[in-house]
C-alpha cells in the first residue's frame, strides 16, 4: 500500500476528476485537428519537434516539479527509503508524463484518413518517443537529485572552488555556486535531448524506423541505469537537495523573498474590485514558478520552430497549443495549498473568484499579441485570421479553467 501516493506541491497534487477530463479531451482534440488529416510522415516530423521542445522543458522545470517539498517531514516521520521513495517520485511525474504520452499516442494513431495504415512504423515511432521522453524525466530525476551535493562540491571544496574561480577569470564574471549544479544539469539534459532526437532520424534515414526506436530505448536504459546507481542513498540526497533548493528559490539575487517583489500596484490590468484578489493569486504562484520566465522559454521555442519554417498550418496549431499551455498557471490555483476553500468562502463569493482567475490570466494575451505580430512581419505568419482565432482559444480555455475552480469553490459551499 502506497502511504504517499502525491506530494503536497501543487504539480503533484491529484487533480479533480473534472480538470483531468478537461486535460484529456483537451489533449485529443487539440492532436487531431493538429494531424487528424496528416500524412504519416509528417506525423513522424512534428514527433521529432516535440521531443526536441521536450528535452529544454524537462531539463528546465525538474527542479520546480520536485523541489521544495513540504511533505520532507512525514517522510522522514514514516521512514520512507529506497524503492518507496522512488515510487513517490513516480507518483507524482506520472501527472506530467501522462498526458504527454497521450498527445505522442493521439498524433502518431489519429490517423483520419488511414487508421490502419503504416501500424508497424507507427507504433515503433511511438516506442521511440515514449522511451526517449521517459529516459529523459529519468535521467532529470537522477541529474536534479544530486543537485545538493554538487552544490556543497562548488561551494565548499578546494576542487571546487578553485575551479569556480578559473572560470570567474576566464569568463570576467563570478559564479553563483548555487546556480551551477542547475546549469549543469539543464544543458546536459537538453543537449542529451536534442542529440538523441537528431541522431534518431539519421539512423532512421540509414536503417528504417527499428533503429530510431532503439535510439529511444537507450536512452530510456541511461535513465533506469542513472536512477539505479543513485538508490542507494537516494534518502541522502533528496534530503540534502531539498534543502538546497528550499534556500536556492527562496530569495531572488538581492536576497530578498521573490514574494516580496510582486506588489499590487504592478497589477495594472485589473479592475480595482479583483485586484487583491488576482494579487493573491499571482504572488502564491510566484513561490513555486516562475511563471515569466517559464513563458518566455515557450516564446523562444515558438520562435524557434517558426525560423525553421514550416507549414503556417503547423505554427497555428504550436500557437494554439502555447495558448492551451498558458492555462497551467491557473490549474495552479486550484489546488488547495495555494488557495484553501476555506479561505477563499471566508474572504469573497464564487463568482469574484471566478473573475479573478480569468483577469490573472490576461496578463499574457498582449506579450502572445506582439510576438505573433512580429512572427507575421518576420516569417509571414501567423495570420490575422489564425491569430484571432489563437486569441479566441487562448480566452475560451482561461474561461473553462476558471469554471472548473468555481464549480470546486461551490461544492466545498455543501459539505
Amino acid at each position: 500500500m502506497n502511504l504517499f501516493p502525491l506530494k503536497s506541491n501543487p504539480f503533484h497534487k491529484k487533480t479533480s476528476l473534472y480538470l483531468r477530463g478537461f486535460i484529456g479531451i483537451s489533449i485529443i482534440t487539440m492532436a487531431l485537428l493538429w494531424t487528424g488529416n496528416s500524412p504519416y510522415e509528417e506525423r513522424v516530423v512534428i514527433i521529432r519537434y516535440l521531443l526536441f521542445i521536450l528535452s529544454g522543458f524537462i531539463a528546465f522545470s525538474m527542479p520546480y516539479l520536485l523541489f521544495p517539498d513540504s511533505r520532507v517531514p512525514i517522510l522522514q516521520l514514516g521512514n520512507v527509503h529506497n524503492n518507496r521513495l522512488i515510487q513517490y517520485f513516480f507518483s507524482g511525474i506520472g501527472r506530467f508524463c501522462i498526458p504527454v504520452i497521450l498527445f505522442f499516442g493521439v498524433i502518431l494513431f489519429g490517423d483520419l484518413q488511414n487508421p490502419l495504415g503504416n501500424l508497424p512504423g507507427k507504433t515503433l515511432h511511438f516506442l521511440m518517443a515514449s522511451g526517449l521522453f521517459g529516459g529523459l524525466i529519468l535521467l532529470a530525476l537522477s541529474r536534479y537529485l544530486k543537485s545538493g551535493s554538487s552544490s556543497q562540491f562548488w561551494k565548499e571544496s578546494p576542487k571546487g572552488r578553485e575551479m569556480r574561480q578559473k572560470a570567474a577569470d576566464y569568463f570576467k564574471f563570478p559564479l553563483d555556486p548555487g546556480s551551477i549544479p542547475s546549469l549543469i544539469n539543464t544543458v546536459l539534459i537538453t543537449f542529451t535531448g536534442m542529440f538523441a532526437v537528431v541522431a534518431s532520424a539519421v539512423f532512421s534515414g540509414w536503417l528504417g524506423p527499428v533503429s530510431e526506436m532503439l535510439t529511444g530505448l537507450i536512452i530510456f536504459s541511461v535513465g533506469i541505469l542513472s536512477l539505479y546507481n543513485l538508490k542507494s542513498r537516494i534518502e541522502q540526497n533528496f534530503y540534502q537537495s531539498n534543502a538546497f533548493y528550499r534556500e536556492f528559490f527562496g530569495t531572488d539575487l538581492k536576497g530578498r523573498e521573490e514574494a516580496d517583489v510582486r506588489k499590487v500596484e504592478q497589477l495594472w490590468w485589473v479592475p480595482r474590485r479583483l485586484k487583491p484578489h488576482v494579487w493573491q493569486f499571482v504572488l502564491q504562484l510566484d513561490r513555486v514558478v516562475p511563471a515569466g520566465r517559464v513563458v518566455g522559454a515557450g516564446h523562444i521555442l515558438v520562435w524557434f520552430i517558426a525560423y525553421q519554417k514550416p507549414d503556417p498550418q503547423f505554427i497555428f496549431f504550436v500557437w494554439l497549443l502555447f495558448a492551451m499551455a498558458h492555462q497551467f498557471f491557473t490549474g495552479l490555483t486550484l489546488n488547495q495549498d495555494l488557495a484553501p476553500h476555506w479561505l477563499l468562502r471566508w474572504i469573497d463569493s464564487v463568482l469574484i473568484w471566478f473573475l479573478s482567475r480569468f483577469w490573472m490570466q490576461l496578463r499574457w494575451i498582449l506579450p502572445m499579441a506582439l510576438s505573433m505580430n512580429m512572427q507575421l512581419f518576420i516569417f509571414g505568419t501567423p495570420d490575422y485570421n489564425h491569430q484571432a482565432i489563437v486569441i479566441l482559444a487562448y480566452l475560451i480555455f482561461s474561461m473553462l479553467i476558471s469554471s472548473v475552480g468555481a464549480v470546486k469553490l461551490k461544492k466545498s459551499l455543501k459539505v
